[in-house]
């Protein structure tokens, strides 16, 4: 299941300030596993790209509203390029 960006900001929220996975998947409304699979995958891009790029994007995404959730989905979007996904 994906997530939007604003979930994606929840998520990292959350995450931050101590809630486990399960208690992020309740908030979020999805499975345990989806919330672990996107803390790997975010994990994982914030080596290759650098923490302070993916996580800021992401936390703006949720702080600044839906205008900022069009910049995350560019982010993750370049980062699939990146990847050889895109």
């Amino acid at each position: 299941m994906a997530l939007t960006p604003k979930q994606l900001a929840d998520l990292l929220k959350l995450r931050a300030l101590g809630w486990s996975q399960k208690e992020i998947a309740e908030q979020l409304g999805t499975s345990q596993q989806v919330i672990g699979y996107h803390l790997k995958k975010l994990k994982k891009q914030s080596k290759e790209r650098g923490a302070d790029e993916v996580f800021s994007s992401a936390l703006m995404a949720g702080l600044a509203g839906a205008a900022a959730g069009v910049t995350l989905v560019a982010l993750l979007e370049l980062l699939n390029k990146s990847q050889g996904k895109g």
